[in-house]
């Protein structure tokens, strides 16, 4: 993008993560802002690593992207984009729906840099022929989140968990 470096989040850079944000940054060669993304998604790096070997369509798109601010070549955070495979496949058969999510450290929050790269990395989706349509998922009380998604063109679609999840969709021909 003009402000962003996207970088596929694949294995090697999974596995690296894993490891840490130390070796993180070596493997980038970045520097890593603290927070660039939760503790919750540090728990799941080593499912996400099981997922791109098993997956062979997620393991050539990776887990998304990581969100590198070039000025300061500092990673700031990351656009998850997950395949939802069919149900009784597991190895990542597209069912032409993806599902999108962000982080961005909270020191670079409100800079526009969020909707940069979600709406980067939406367009990379839409321009793979499979991609019919991506949703979202978010808290009904985060509205910075609500915004960006609105900003980038989704649409809420429903509303789950007694009326404490927002779930927003985009299709190919909205």
């Amino acid at each position: 993008t003009k402000r962003l470096r996207l970088v596929p989040f694949k294995l090697p850079i999974v596995q690296a993560a894993i490891i840490g944000d130390t070796e993180l940054a070596k493997v980038l060669e970045v520097t890593v802002v603290p927070n660039w993304i939760d503790q919750e998604f540090y728990d799941n790096l080593p499912e996400i690593a099981n997922i791109l070997i098993q997956s062979p369509l997620q393991g050539e798109w990776g887990w998304g992207n990581l969100v590198i601010q070039p000025a300061e070549n500092t990673l700031i955070g990351h656009v998850m984009l997950k395949i939802i495979p069919d149900i009784p496949d597991p190895t990542g058969s597209p069912t032409g729906s993806l599902e999108i999510g962000y982080q961005i450290a909270p020191s670079y929050r409100r800079q526009g840099y969020g909707s940069e790269a979600t709406k980067a990395v939406l367009d990379w989706a839409f321009s793979q022929p499979a991609v019919e349509k991506v949703t979202a998922g978010c808290d009904a009380d985060n509205i910075g989140s609500k915004r960006l998604l609105e900003k980038i063109g989704m649409q809420h679609t429903k509303t789950l968990g007694n009326g404490q999840v927002l779930v927003w969709e985009l299709s190919r021909f909205s």
